[in-house]
């Protein structure tokens, strides 16, 4: 029915081919589903900049992510990142953005409606969405797998890991100058200017993570995805959109209002994308997507309700019942087995870091780092004799 869903249960082993036009589909309904919002109609509205130096009126288009878009009295469509917004601007947004009736259905319940419907939904930064696509019976199954996952992994295992988790994000708070200003991340592939700028964002996801309840384990044993979704999964969502984004933030200007048009966006030249159902016999049916001359018909089918991929429905319940068998037998009894090799190496790092948040000056802290990478990096040096290198292919042939 719906990309991002038929891509999660696609075969291993599909052609390459396949798998690029896949993504080029996801890209295209992204386009379609912006386009489809910027054809309703809506009334203008005075929105203000988060500095309040800037002003526009505009339509209300629709919220994609992390960013707002707004058509103005001239016909042009802007896209404004919410961040930049004032707090009245962001809760107008925000508040626009809720339907106006639960959940106002398609005219037909058909496979390309609820697609579209679906695709809407994500490209306004609701991941709860996806959720809510699967029928209440596909969403007991995931909240029993997860509480299968609890009730089986062992307390002593879970606390170190999450106890280490948390420790690593107190380093990447209180070092964060001690780990910036160190050699070794000379070598990354990452402007160090461009990791100082994003290290708190990341910071902070990482420790709405380690903070949540999916590091208690008693709370996991009744943990209720659609809840979660709703509250921090919700808040760790905004926080890696804001993040994505941050690359595209030296596109944007101020010169007059913090937005740029839509047509500059690389998703504006592909919006082509068209969804039909070319057949319904009662509970399946043939969705297909067409898009420059090329053609991919799937087969869906209703469950509860909800249309989903029929490969999808058809693996369902053998999945489903392979990966609680998996946690109720093989889980424990790799835990119980070798719990010791898993905490002890973790408990070794809990303890460098603790080294770390004691280090005072760049130079103890310059030495602690030192020392792990004497310890756990391999020599390097000549390679053993009789061990030459091997000559290195030419990756054009020639």
């Amino acid at each position: 029915m719906n990309h991002v869903l038929n891509t999660s249960m696609a075969r291993p082993f599909e052609p390459l081919r396949r798998e690029r036009w896949h993504r080029c589909t996801a890209a295209l309904c992204t386009a379609a589903a912006i386009l489809a919002c910027l054809a309703g109609p809506a009334a203008a509205e005075l929105w203000t900049d988060s500095s309040g130096q800037f002003q526009v009126e505009a339509e209300f288009l629709g919220i994609r992510g992390a960013d707002l878009f707004l058509k103005k009295p001239n016909g042009t469509t802007i896209k404004v990142p919410l961040a930049r917004l004032s707090a009245q601007s962001q809760e107008l947004a925000r508040r626009l953005a809720m339907p106006a009736a639960p959940a106002a259905p398609a005219a037909d319940d058909t496979p390309d409606a609820a697609a579209r419907a679906l695709q809407a939904d994500l490209e306004a930064g609701n991941l709860r969405a996806m959720w809510d696509a699967l029928p209440p019976s596909y969403q007991r199954d995931v909240n029993d797998l997860i509480h299968t996952f609890a009730a089986n992994m062992d307390a002593d295992v879970w606390t170190a890991g999450t106890g280490l988790v948390r420790k690593v994000v107190r380093v990447l708070k209180e070092k964060k100058e001690f780990l910036l200003n160190q050699p070794a991340l000379a070598q990354a592939p990452v402007d160090a200017t461009v990791m100082s700028q994003n290290w708190d964002p990341l910071v902070s996801v990482l420790d709405a993570i380690a903070t949540s309840d999916l590091a208690d384990l008693e709370k996991l044993k009744t943990l209720d995805v659609g809840a979660f979704l709703d509250g921090t999964g919700k808040k760790i969502a905004e926080q890696l959109a804001a993040l994505a984004k941050a690359a595209d933030d030296q596109k944007l200007t101020l010169t007059e209002f913090p937005a740029i048009p839509v047509e500059a966006m690389p998703l504006a030249g592909i919006a082509n994308a068209k969804f039909s159902t070319v057949q319904v016999q009662g509970d399946t049916a043939t969705l297909r997507i067409e898009n420059e001359g090329e053609t991919e018909d799937q087969e869906v089918v209703r469950v509860d309700g909800k249309w989903l991929p029929k490969a999808m429905v058809d693996q369902w319940s053998e999945q489903m019942q392979a990966a609680k068998t998996a946690l109720t037998t093989s889980l424990p009894e790799n835990l119980k087995k070798n719990k010791l090799q898993i905490v002890m190496p973790m408990q070794m790092v809990q303890g460098v870091l603790d080294q770390l948040l004691a280090a005072k000056t760049q130079a103890e802290f310059d030495q602690v780092i030192q020392q792990v990478m004497q310890m756990f990096m391999p020599q390097m040096g000549e390679p053993p004799a009789g061990d030459a290198p091997e000559a290195a292919a030419d990756p054009f042939g020639g």
